[in-house]
């Protein structure tokens, strides 16, 4: 019978007085919420944003009954924590305060997941030694780096790759909205699933996370080396991770 393990931490990095990143990782009965949300928005805005929004995500699908459960009650979660955010921003201090977020209900009964995302966290798979990201980045330098116009490196060190086209926060949000990418697909046998910030991926190559997935340690030292090396290659920003491994 497969199982589904999993683990996550946030880092603030080198380079950061605080840590805007949140994550949400929960288990109730047979599904599993995972949540990176990357705060924007100045020192307090941020930080309480992506809070707000995990907590809001977490309240919403608890409070749902499972047999609901799929793709259109996780957009309903994050649409309902979006609304929270736009209205803690009548607050002058939080005015400019939002998001972006990676949201993936894992069903372990029936093997399925399913994501809502909005903005540059990222969820990937890696597999067979192959790491694929499953996320489309609501970003210019991420559309084009999708579009094959940007290598990955490129994008890397790209003076505009941090330039967001969507977030949670900019604006209140309709039940019927299409405004967040929504994705479900099974939950593969012998399959990690990597949610992160861009303190992640920014810090390290694809070939890099690779690397480490690979390496046959727990999922907490998996975690711990990511974060770690990202911090030994600047830290520049808040680095956050989460890994789901199904076995």
């Amino acid at each position: 019978m497969n199982q589904l393990s999993y683990y996550g931490r946030t880092d603030s990095g080198c380079c950061r007085e605080n840590n805007e990143d949140a994550y949400l990782l929960e288990q109730k009965g047979r599904y599993v919420i995972a949540v990176v949300a990357d705060g924007i928005g100045g020192y307090d805005g941020g930080e309480i944003a992506s809070y707000l929004a995990c907590k809001c995500i977490s309240d919403y699908l608890w409070n749902t009954p499972e047999k609901d459960f799929g793709t259109e009650i996780l957009k309903q979660a994050v649409i309902y924590a979006n609304n929270a955010v736009v209205s803690q921003q009548q607050n002058p201090r939080l005015c400019n305060m939002g998001c972006v977020l990676t949201a993936v209900l894992f069903d372990v009964e029936q093997h399925l997941a399913y994501m809502c995302h909005v903005g540059d966290t990222r969820l990937y798979k890696y597999k067979d030694g192959v790491l694929e990201k499953l996320s489309k980045d609501h970003s210019l330098v991420g559309f084009q780096e999708d579009a094959g116009l940007l290598s990955k490196k490129e994008a890397m060190s790209h003076p505009r790759r941090n330039i967001i086209t969507r977030f949670i926060g900019n604006s209140r949000l309709d039940w019927n909205t299409n405004y967040m990418m929504d994705l479900s697909f099974p939950i593969e046998t012998n399959a990690q699933y990597l949610i992160c910030s861009d303190g992640l991926y920014d810090m390290i190559v694809s070939d890099g996370i690779t690397e480490i997935l690979s390496l046959e340690v727990s999922l907490q030292q998996k975690v711990e080396t990511l974060i770690n090396r990202a911090n030994l290659a600047g830290g520049k920003d808040n680095i956050t991770a989460i890994i789901l491994e199904n076995k």
